[in-house]
């Protein structure tokens, strides 16, 4: 399915901007991966584009992982937006608990099966885009690390997120209470503290790609290596960039 006719499907239904869904769709399409983890998904939109590329390639896997008790709070579903785009069979459903650290520990102990009991990794392209939290998705990382493939991707949603932010609307964020917070861990970005304290300085990862304008950041996983390579690029032209940056300042 190309990306267009996926995108009339699909617009307007959050979370991921056009910019980011096409970027993630021509990833898939240039890269082929074989099978990709998709970590939180909200309404399923930018599973759908994955999924639309997988079709257009002609094959592979993605799985998405999910909190259970918030089945019914997206709407339209992630089931509803794939059945409606005829992709289901492309993507596989988990819905967990305690959320997507216990899938990936069950993920990695079902890998372990030969005699050294070492995980044998099998994804190709992880996205990670759940709590924004330390604790929680400092974990996922190195969790994730042990199923990723030589050459493979993460990405992370969020990148300049903070509880700060996030505060001035409600008191939770996925079960964590703000006030239960310090005041730098509210103000910091914690996806930001993870991709540079863990990821950029992990020996083996490279390549990392900054997208300061839509809040995303890539890693590769690649051999060790003594130097890194770090891109920063932009979706949109220089001067919507600083439209962006002058509204953000009066709103705050």
């Amino acid at each position: 399915m190309t990306f267009d006719q996926v995108n009339q499907k699909v617009k307007g239904v959050p979370y991921i901007s056009k910019n980011n869904a096409k970027s993630l769709y021509d990833f898939i399409i240039k890269n082929r991966p074989k099978h990709i983890l998709e970590l939180g998904i909200a309404h399923g939109t930018a599973s759908c584009y994955m999924a639309a590329a997988l079709d257009e390639i002609g094959g592979g896997e993605l799985t998405c992982v999910d909190l259970l008790e918030v089945k019914d709070s997206f709407k339209p579903s992630i089931e509803e937006q794939l059945k409606s785009l005829d992709l289901e069979t492309y993507v596989e459903i988990h819905r967990m608990t305690s959320g997507y650290n216990w899938f990936l520990h069950n993920d990695i102990k079902s890998s372990s099966t030969n005699e050294n009991k070492i995980c044998k990794p099998k994804y190709d392209l992880i996205i990670i885009d759940g709590p924004k939290n330390w604790t929680i998705d400092s974990s996922s990382f190195f969790l994730c690390d042990k199923l990723l493939n030589q050459n493979g991707w993460i990405i992370w949603d969020d990148y300049k997120w903070t509880y700060a932010r996030a505060n001035k609307r409600k008191d939770a964020t996925d079960g964590i209470t703000h006030r239960s917070m310090s005041q730098q861990e509210l103000t910091t970005p914690h996806i930001k503290e993870i991709f540079e304290l863990l990821v950029m300085q992990h020996p083996n990862y490279d390549n990392f790609i900054i997208q300061e304008d839509s809040d995303w950041v890539w890693a590769q996983k690649t051999k060790q290596t003594s130097t890194k390579k770090i891109t920063y690029s932009h979706s949109h032209s220089i001067q919507y960039y600083i439209i962006q940056k002058i509204r953000k300042f009066l709103r705050n």
